[in-house]
């Protein structure tokens, strides 16, 4: 039996259906070289392995290990992929794996999913932010200088993730001395943090688009509660117009 949810049993707000969105959280597990769990021929058959790539039309991942694996894998319409990302359980589909060559070595590549699931705990619950008016967060440096100010594109109580236009001035692991994010409650997130990664999502005219994920540092218990009562209120106010109602 399949270690898995069915997209049946998982609401509608764990579905991530933004080629962006995708992306960005492919591009997380390649970056943190997260393991990914491969499960094919009903859920029969199942090995690990790694993402190498994805780009706008495709996944790559490596083999297996075991050469009957490889020889099968191809054989199976659709595979499932299930790997975890800061306490998230990430999982979706893939249609008519097939081998390829990569970098000089062979592997595997499926189309990118239509769209991807990520099931967490409710106390770490992340949830994308609007995108009309965004919040803006201001990171400051030990000497109370500007690092940057970026709109915030997900949130949750242990972090915030940034939009961000052009390669930025941080790099994973640098700690900010300070990052103030004002929510509409009125409160302010006033905290240190620190870069868990800086990942480059797509190219554009304009300049490249990164993504920033930062976890807060000494986060206060009343900021953290402020933040649950905001992701509380966006999904009401979502469920109310995916139901044609008013969001409260």
């Amino acid at each position: 039996m399949l270690p898995s949810l069915s997209d049946d049993q998982i609401e509608d707000r764990y579905f991530l259906r933004g080629r962006m969105e995708i992306l960005s959280v492919l591009n997380d597990l390649i970056h943190y070289r997260e393991p990914v769990t491969v499960y094919f021929n009903g859920g029969r058959d199942f090995f690990q392995t790694i993402l190498l790539e994805a780009r706008a039309d495709a996944l790559v991942f490596d083999l297996s290990g075991d050469p009957e694996a490889n020889r099968r894998l191809p054989a199976s319409s659709t595979c499932l992929f299930v790997s975890h990302l800061n306490g998230i359980r990430v999982q979706f589909i893939g249609a008519q794996p097939e081998r390829l060559s990569w970098g000089g070595s062979e592997a595997f590549r499926v189309p990118l999913p239509e769209r991807l699931v990520r099931v967490q705990r409710r106390e770490s619950y992340r949830i994308l932010l609007p995108v009309a008016k965004p919040l803006m967060a201001r990171l400051f440096a030990e000497d109370n200088g500007a690092v940057g100010e970026w709109p915030a594109h997900d949130l949750s109580v242990g972090g915030v993730g940034l939009a961000v236009i052009g390669q930025p001035p941080v790099e994973a692991g640098q700690v900010i001395a300070r990052l103030a994010l004002k929510l509409p409650l009125p409160v302010t997130i006033d905290c240190a943090a620190q870069v868990r990664h800086v990942t480059q999502i797509a190219e554009r005219q304009e300049g490249d688009r990164y993504r920033i994920g930062l976890s807060f540092v000494d986060l206060a218990p009343a900021a953290s509660v402020a933040i649950q009562r905001y992701i509380t209120r966006i999904e009401h106010e979502r469920r109310g117009l995916d139901t044609g109602g008013v969001g409260g």
